[in-house]
């Protein structure tokens, strides 16, 4: 970066020359970027183009793959998902191959030994290997870690932190920064010098999910050996560990054997399904007693595995999407725990003795039951016997359920450090207590809140709201719109289900439309009036827009210069709604509509061939339909071009 403004200098302008400078870190391109320096990030080639690559490397006579080799030729790309330096190298090397099909399928097959061996791929690992050595250290444990999971395997950027916490990869600087903050910058870091790859992007511009490319994956894999950072067992079987330093041990596919008595493994992670067990997975927990994190998302659990109660030192246990049903008193014996993760089990009650844990980060207990739509008992919560925690340290906690009891709301006042909070079961008289609450937990990021019933009224009306909400999920009735939402100038989501707000006394698009950052917008059942307005100039950031269940509406109007940035709008269960929106065609960044069981009159007036009002969304380049069928099934129909 310094040397940069002297050569800068030296360079020649005006003479309509260009030059170009590469770099494998995308901060630092962007940080150069001026009125004389364009930035052109490298995308990856799609896979028409990396076919015309590869075949015109492999085969530089004719260029046309052979038919037989067709299948072969995709599984391979497949790896190199669109990597130009990684086809490039495969595809000269396929080159000297000719058309044999068993050498074909051996270079498939031995992929990862061929990235690491003296041959013609080594160059492959010689080029990615330098950002890996570029890396600071913080960040090289941190990227090792991500590689323990399985390729092409969607990592959550909050699980992912949760586990770099976990191993203290991510430690409080100076400057106060919250952990969570911290490791959001790691991996973006990282996403910067294009070692991750984004999965899925978050409505706010964060990844929600992430991944390492198969090559780098497999070039890592020996990393992770050489450094003795972790054991990785990519394959179906059982598996005996016999090494006594093995630091980390991360299952694919396969199971646990037998393990070294003397093994001081830290972490143990495993993926997918096993053979089932009921009481305690076979794996001798007697030799694991310096665990610190224990991941088994997916396997084969009925009950909770006795043995946990002896890893003393644990911090992270994650036994989400497993069949246990309850939690054992002896829980409140991992003094050391700071993330328990429950989520998509069907734990509903927690002991008393989860107040014991005072180190506790995360508590996440809960279930989607999700059919063919959300229905308002969608999200199954916990009941706790006692005191929820008295951990000041809670950042997370989904999804209480209240039932009655004000204790458990006036105990939430102490968790101060909280960022994110679910809570359900709430009537009516509970609205006085929650404000009280809400109102002292100035550090909430996100609030889900959520009635008893759909029929329940929830008093939200005198909230002296935090001033860092950025999400909000209100479930149940609103007697009127609460006026506070209008102040909350950072929210970017916002979700009002079963409101039922009255058209004569509160119109919900008044109050949102002036809101500085919002980007997305759901109603459910939200609203009685037969239309709504979007005025001119108003929603400026609004980019998904979802209406459901809004059973009297008739009409839509968007006014011109209104929701200038839309780009998806959702439509559910409209019965009455009469055409489309109007103005819509003035939404230039409109990419997608999705119409679910929606009038046949509705749908057919948007259809490419003969549709009365198709020219009104012709620009539009996703535009399908979706009819529930029995079975669970859908009929999708696409009205696009």
């Amino acid at each position: 970066m310094c040397s940069w403004a002297p050569l800068q200098l030296a360079l020649p302008r005006r003479n309509r020359s260009r030059i170009i400078i590469t770099t494998r870190r995308g901060d630092i391109a962007y940080s150069l970027k001026d009125g004389s320096v364009d930035v052109h990030p490298i995308q990856h080639l799609s896979l028409e183009k990396a076919k015309e690559l590869i075949h015109r490397i492999a085969f530089p006579g004719s260029r046309i793959c052979p038919p037989a080799l067709a299948t072969l030729s995709n599984e391979i790309l497949g790896k190199c998902e669109g990597l130009p330096l990684a086809i490039n190298e495969i595809g000269h090397l396929l080159s000297t191959k000719g058309e044999r099909e068993p050498e074909w399928k051996k270079l498939r097959d031995s992929l990862a030994s061929e990235l690491t061996s003296h041959g013609r791929l080594a160059n492959i690992a010689k080029v990615l290997i330098l950002s890996y050595d570029d890396l600071p250290y913080h960040l090289k444990n941190c990227f090792l870690l991500m590689n323990t999971f399985p390729p092409n395997h969607p990592i959550q950027r909050t699980e992912l932190i949760r586990l770099w916490i976990a191993e203290d990869f991510i430690t409080e600087g100076n400057n106060g920064k919250e952990l969570e903050d911290l490791g959001e910058e790691y991996l973006n870091e990282l996403i910067q010098r294009n070692l991750v790859q984004v999965w899925q992007m978050d409505i706010d511009g964060r990844p929600r999910t992430c991944h390492v490319q198969n090559i780098i994956h497999e070039i890592v894999l020996s990393q992770l050996q050489d450094e003795n950072f972790c054991e990785v067992y990519p394959d179906q079987g059982t598996f005996d560990i016999s090494k006594e330093r093995v630091r980390r041990i991360s299952i694919h596919k396969g199971d646990l054997g037998q393990l070294c008595p003397n093994l001081r493994a830290r972490a143990l992670l495993k993926f997918g399904r096993s053979a089932p067990c009921q009481h305690s997975i076979p794996i001798g927990y007697s030799s694991l007693k310096m665990l610190r994190e224990l991941h088994l998302e997916g396997a084969n659990l009925d009950m909770f595995p006795a043995d946990i109660e002896e890893l003393l030192l644990l911090r992270y246990l994650c036994l989400r999407n497993t069949g246990i049903r309850s939690i054992p008193k002896s829980i409140g014996k991992l003094k050391h725990l700071e993330t328990l993760d429950l989520k998509q089990t069907l734990v509903r009650t927690l002991p008393k003795e989860i107040c014991h844990l005072s180190k506790l980060r995360y508590l996440l207990v809960y279930r989607y039951d999700i059919k063919d739509y959300v229905a308002f008992n969608t999200i199954k919560g916990f009941e706790v016997a006692g005191e929820i925690t008295r951990s000041a340290n809670l950042r997370k906690l989904l999804f209480v359920q209240v039932n009655k009891n004000h204790k458990i709301i006036v105990a939430m006042r102490g968790l101060r450090e909280l960022r994110r909070l679910g809570i359900m079961g709430l009537r009516k008289e509970d609205g006085r207590i929650l404000s009280e609450t809400i109102q002292m937990l100035r550090n909430l990021h996100s609030l889900n809140v959520a009635a008893e019933n759909e029929a329940e009224v929830l008093d939200m009306q005198e909230i002296s709201h935090p001033p860092r909400l950025q999400r909000l999920y209100l479930n149940g009735r609103l007697e009127r719109m609460p006026i506070w939402i209008s102040e909350l100038h950072d929210l970017v989501r916002l979700r009002l289900k079963w409101s039922r707000l009255d058209q004569q006394f509160s119109n919900p698009i008044n109050i949102l439309q002036d809101l500085p950052n919002l980007l997305e917008l759901q109603l459910l059942d939200a609203y009685n009036g037969d239309q709504l307005d979007f005025n001119a100039g108003k929603f400026q950031k609004l980019k998904i827009l979802e209406l459901e269940l809004l059973q009297q509406l008739k009409m839509v109007i968007m006014e011109r210069n209104s929701l200038p940035c839309l780009q998806k709008l959702i439509i559910r269960r409209c019965g009455q709604l009469e055409q489309i929106p109007v103005g819509i065609d003035d939404l230039s960044q409109l990419k997608e509509i999705h119409l679910h069981d929606m009038p046949k009159n509705f749908v057919s007036m948007l259809e490419k061939n003969g549709g009365s009002l198709y020219h009104l969304v012709h620009h539009v380049p996703l535009i399908r339909s979706y009819d529930a069928q029995n079975g669970g099934r859908w009929d999708v129909k696409d009205l696009s071009d």
